[in-house]
């Protein structure tokens, strides 16, 4: 007779948890075995029996049925160790068994089940690089249902969900995952259950940072055969990627990026799972997929892989990433606060950042306080930005418009603040606005673009976050809605007369920025406007955030509507922006320029070729040539050569990387007319 003890242990494989580890029909096998009588008990001790199913003897313990030993040797899943587990589960527990624990085990509750998963422990069992892996994609949404003796968790990278049994484990946690992905997807399965329970999770970093320290990365040292396998992918996702996105290209980028060669690049195994989940959005015809977000992934990280292999060590140190940005102690600083922002990423990110500017060198710094997607659900960004002590001085809503002086402070390279214990500021002036010289104002919207590139860089240097600047427009426009790109346009002008277009983005926490800035500069409007800079597809996005004028400041996406009273209460904001604009004047978006267009049009020559397959590049050869003969007109002729060359897949990443570049460098001013 088996223990009790046994069988406690593998209730919680039910003919789902069966079918997870094997397939619906190998289960509906064993269970035609166990009722033939083909299945018998040939000894049993606690915590452990030997039985045989259908002439082949299973060794079977309470680790579970992948644990198990059979016979007929098989390397999957067999129907001898599931017609065992079936078996066991059947027997009656008998007096004395009965006496040990209850016959039928007791439904734990999820969040007890998922008690028993430590982070910290999950951490170890994953490994370095998996567990990177896990925290970027536990972040992403997430179906997680909970059953009597497991919690299912359905992740965007697998058809069948993954499932937590109770009692079993990190090693029995099942799913259908490739062997390579499954203990990233696993870890990332538990921690999104956990979040969704209200358990802690440790917290990847939300964009922007969100004050965490650093976490050093172990010294790197060039591999030449990984790094030359990695280039073989890439070529492969360039050859086929965009094309065919077959599953084993998909899996083998996965697995290069948690192998224990990819703890030492950090950013590299980044950008290779995010080329893997694009190519899976492919085959999947996904309305996610973007065509341009794989070239650009994949050309960068195929110049990432060579520029690594390059010998020059003081690039390679500077190229392999960090686990975390990295902090440092910073001198003591003498700020203005310019204001802030609300702020929430698609992923479930949310936080607030304040912007602050040394008034002697012009140089852009910003703290946030911030949570990871689905953590802390009592913080609420807005109560934080007015109520949250930072720096043991005041909130964010008061440091943010205020000339401080800040000590003990840690910085990143890219500006952001942290907030260790030993940071102290001190509030020189509680209201401080910018002055009207200081350096790096914008008058000249031209201008913007050297500031953009000035703070985010260009290629494999690129920042992650936008830029921030005040800008002294000449004069303003009324602002109107865009219906067609669901945008608020903000016209401004500078002082040569050129129009450009402030951007806010119809959702939320913009749909208050686009109340307040209405309500704001609707009647005429003067001052500086802190805006945020941003790069997109067809060029730069620049969006306001902070508008400091005679009155006080107002921050956009922080602004609390007065209460209004009467027929003004019923009349949204958008029925009054369309009534005003009926007698105002008409702008619209003046189109790139000539260079612009042709960058443009080459990548996207680019992207139609990898779309089409090797079977129908040659269909194409034409526009190839005709694009480098323009791209040779417009003065380009290094890019012009690289197009020319760019016959094989890897010479193809070499001419999207530097095309890319060149568009980086020209990236287009949102000008009216």
């Amino acid at each position: 007779m088996t223990g009790a003890d046994l069988r406690e242990s593998l209730v919680a494989y039910d003919d789902t948890a069966l079918a997870a580890l094997a397939n619906p029909g190998l289960v509906r096998r064993a269970h035609r075995d166990v009722d033939e009588g083909k299945v018998r008990l040939v000894s049993g001790s606690p915590g452990k029996a030997e039985v045989e199913a259908d002439g082949h003897l299973v060794i079977l313990d309470m680790r579970g049925p992948g644990a198990a030993q059979c016979a007929c040797k098989s390397t999957a899943m067999c129907r001898h160790r599931i017609a065992a587990v079936l078996f066991v589960l059947a027997q009656p527990a008998g007096e004395a068994a009965s006496e040990e624990a209850p016959a039928e085990a007791t439904a734990a509750e999820p969040e007890d089940l998922l008690a028993a998963f430590d982070p910290a422990a999950l951490a170890r069992w994953a490994g370095k690089a998996s567990w990177r892996a896990a925290l970027e994609m536990a972040g992403d949404p997430a179906t997680v249902t909970s059953q009597p003796n497991a919690v299912a968790v359905e992740l965007p990278g697998l058809e069948d969900p993954v499932l937590i049994l109770r009692g079993q484990g990190f090693d029995g946690v099942i799913s259908k995952a490739p062997k390579a992905q499954r203990k990233a997807l696993h870890a990332a399965a538990v921690l999104a259950a956990r979040r969704h329970f209200g358990l802690a999770t440790p917290d990847a970093e939300p964009e922007p940072d969100a004050n965490a320290p650093a976490d050093a990365v172990a010294a790197f040292v060039p591999d030449p055969a990984f790094l030359a396998g990695i280039a073989r992918a890439l070529g492969e996702v360039a050859a086929l990627g965009f094309n065919l996105a077959p599953v084993p290209l998909e899996e083998s980028l996965f697995e290069l990026s948690v192998s224990s060669r990819a703890d030492a690049l950090p950013r590299l195994a980044a950008m290779l799972r995010t080329i893997a989940a694009q190519i899976r959005l492919r085959r999947q015809r996904a309305l996610s997929f973007d065509p341009d977000t794989l070239l650009e992934q994949t050309a960068t990280a195929f110049a990432l892989a060579r520029a690594l292999g390059s010998g020059n060590a003081d690039r390679q140190a500077a190229l392999v990433g960090q686990v975390r940005r990295s902090f440092a102690p910073a001198a003591p600083l003498d700020l203005i606060g310019c204001g802030g922002e609300r702020w929430r990423t698609a992923t479930g990110a949310r936080g607030v950042t304040a912007w602050f500017v040394e008034p002697d060198s012009g140089r852009w710094l910003s703290t946030s306080l911030a949570r990871g997607p689905g953590q802390d659900p009592q913080f609420m960004p807005g109560e934080a930005w007015r109520y949250q002590s930072v720096w043991q001085a005041a909130p964010l809503a008061t440091l943010a418009h205020a000339r401080l002086a800040l000590e003990g402070a840690n910085m990143s390279v890219d500006g952001r603040l942290s907030a260790p214990a030993a940071a102290r500021a001190t509030v020189v002036e509680p209201f401080a606005k910018p002055p009207a010289d200081l350096p790096g104002t914008v008058r000249q919207w031209t201008d913007l673009r050297g500031v953009h590139q000035a703070q985010s860089g260009l290629g494999l240097d690129a920042g992650r976050g936008p830029a921030a600047c005040l800008i002294a427009p000449a004069q303003t426009a009324a602002p109107y809605f865009d219906d067609f790109a669901q945008q608020l346009i903000w016209p401004v002008l500078d002082e040569t007369g050129a129009w450009l277009a402030l951007t806010v983005d119809h959702d939320d926490p913009a749909a208050t920025a686009i109340e307040a800035l209405e309500t704001a500069v609707t009647h005429g409007w003067r001052g500086l406007v802190l805006v945020k800079i941003s790069r997109e597809r067809q060029g730069l996005a620049v969006t306001p955030l902070t508008l400091i004028g005679d009155g006080s400041p107002v921050d956009l996406t922080l602004w609390q509507p007065p209460a209004r009273k009467g027929a003004g209460v019923a009349q949204g904001w958008l029925a009054r922006l369309r009534q005003r604009r009926a007698g105002s004047r008409t702008f619209t978006r003046l189109p790139r320029d000539g260079t612009q267009a042709a960058l443009d049009a080459v990548w996207q020559h680019l992207i139609d070729r990898l779309e089409a397959g090797p079977g129908l590049q040659a269909m194409l050869e034409g526009a190839r040539a005709a694009h480098a003969e323009r791209l040779d007109a417009f003065g380009l002729p290094v890019l012009a050569d690289l197009l020319r060359k760019a016959e094989s897949a890897e010479a193809m990443l070499v001419a999207a990387y530097a095309l890319m570049v060149a568009r980086q460098q020209r990236s287009a001013i949102p000008l009216l007319g």
